[in-house]
């Protein structure tokens, strides 16, 4: 045996001295067992925090990995873009940190490791756990890039109808936004500052859709009235919906370390929109009033919504690399949650309170969805929120506060942050309903339902008591 072989399944005590030299020996009473199975153990919560996922998940996964790989315990804290472990066996512990420098979303990813969490069997070694994590970390994207372009330009144009957007501004936003994902796509590939990468897209797209529209309005000989229709939603796609999602759950959950980091990654991103968006809308003049309905009658609104709900969010799916089962899934998902919701609203209800309701319904339907056809439910419950994202009034309180109206800016403001808190909020409480480690902080967390029927079972003696 050589000093460069692997001691993964070998104990310093297992050791021969006789078989080897002195160097060698003093090598191998290094925990090297420990060090590798910690290795392998970070391995798997990397990828999982790389693709994007609560910190939950990420701590699920690498709490089964060290389960079966023989540790004694394992401890985790969980950043956006770091990770501490510190893992023990046989009274001897390391402490391994991991981190990043790529965090993004990767849906496939997250479903691929969510199901090897499942099926992780109850005792594994390092080697052959490490060769299942390279398998997932090779796995190609779905969806080529000519693809994912088109799918980005037809969620925002999808988004657009859903704004009141007539196929004026559709077909504006079109190229507009599929040009600007192209190049954000290649400013991300070549590791550019992510912050100035978003300026420039959000700049690109909403600058070309003012071009698309003059050259609409060139041709047809006519100005359109609702150019701010379609002008925050040719940037859509830049919206950072899994760490704003993720970050609220993981504070839902009292998970400081973790939510904190991705709900200021996500303002940071959001701050970085607004300035491309800002600076163009200034210049162009583009009107905050808010726009009437379009007149279609009422079969023709309803097919619009439905249409533009289900295109809208299985096209943003996509662009996260979820599978295509998944994407169509959400976007079902996404019309039967919509339809209520609109409806609330048309009815007279706060807005904030209607997207409460939906998104408790978006919750639940992907839990339902997610059990009957063994789907991660985080990949399905993002991207349907795309219908329910406050852009209209995000962009009216931006252009208020461009031109000094701050009564009507920061009530804008505040409308927007009450949709945006409502989303996180009900989504919270669908997972609280259906999932256990949500509703309860404990390791052996039981189900609800459960609870419910033992508390019912106990009910007569507390009344024979009182009696």
């Amino acid at each position: 045996m050589s000093a460069g072989d692997d001691f993964d399944e070998l104990e310093p005590e297992d050791l021969d001295p006789t078989c080897l030299g002195d160097q060698q020996f003093e090598d191998a009473l290094e925990p090297r067992h420990l060090i590798r199975r910690a290795a392998v153990v970070m391995h798997a919560g990397i990828l999982m925090l790389g693709a994007g996922t609560s910190s939950l998940r990420v701590r699920e996964l690498m709490r089964r990995a060290a389960l079966a790989l023989g540790l004694d315990d394992m401890q985790a804290s969980i950043g956006y873009t770091d990770i501490t472990l510190t893992v023990s066996r046989r009274g001897i512990f390391r402490t391994h940190v991991g981190e990043t420098t790529t965090p993004g979303v990767n849906a496939h990813r997250i479903a691929l490791l969510q199901r090897l969490s499942v099926t992780m069997p109850e005792r594994t070694t390092a080697t052959a756990l490490a060769n299942r994590l390279a398998v997932v970390e090779s796995t190609p994207p779905l969806y080529p890039m000519w693809l994912l372009t088109i799918a980005v330009a037809l969620a925002c144009g999808s988004v657009t109808a859903l704004n009141q957007g007539s196929w004026r501004e559709i077909a504006a936003v079109l190229p507009a936004s599929g040009f600007a994902f192209l190049i954000n796509r290649i400013l991300t590939r070549h590791r550019i500052n992510h912050l100035a990468v978003v300026i420039v897209s959000a700049t690109l797209a909403s600058s070309g859709f003012i071009a698309c529209t003059a050259a609409l309005d060139a041709a047809l000989g006519d100005h359109s009235s609702r150019m701010a229709a379609g002008f925050i939603c040719a940037s859509i796609f830049l919206i950072p919906g899994f760490p704003l999602v993720t970050g609220g759950l993981d504070l839902a959950r009292i998970d400081l370390t973790a939510g904190i980091p991705r709900i200021a990654y996500a303002a940071m991103v959001l701050l970085a929109m607004s300035i491309g968006v800002w600076l163009v809308a200034s210049l162009a003049g583009v009107s905050p009033e808010t726009l009437p309905m379009l007149d279609l009658g009422p079969v023709g609104t309803w097919v619009v919504r439905v249409a533009a709900s289900f295109l809208a969010v299985c096209a943003w799916a996509m662009m996260f690399n979820s599978p295509f089962a998944v994407a169509s899934a959400a976007g079902v998902v996404a019309v039967i949650a919509n339809v209520p919701r609109l409806i609330m609203l048309e009815a007279g209800i706060a807005n904030h309170i209607a997207t409460f309701t939906g998104c408790v319904l978006i919750g639940l339907l992907c839990a339902l969805v997610g059990r009957m056809f063994s789907l991660e439910k985080i990949i399905m419950t993002v991207p349907t929120l795309l219908v329910s994202i406050p852009g209209a009034s995000a962009l009216q309180s931006m252009l208020y506060f461009d031109r000094a109206d701050v009564t009507q800016a920061v009530g804008h403001a505040v409308s927007t942050l009450l949709v945006v808190i409502s989303m996180v909020a009900g989504l919270a409480a669908a997972r609280m309903l259906t999932d256990p480690e949500w509703t309860f902080n404990r390791p052996d967390a039981p189900s609800l339902m459960a609870v419910l029927r033992q508390s019912a079972a106990r009910a007569p003696r507390w009344r024979r008591k009182v009696d």
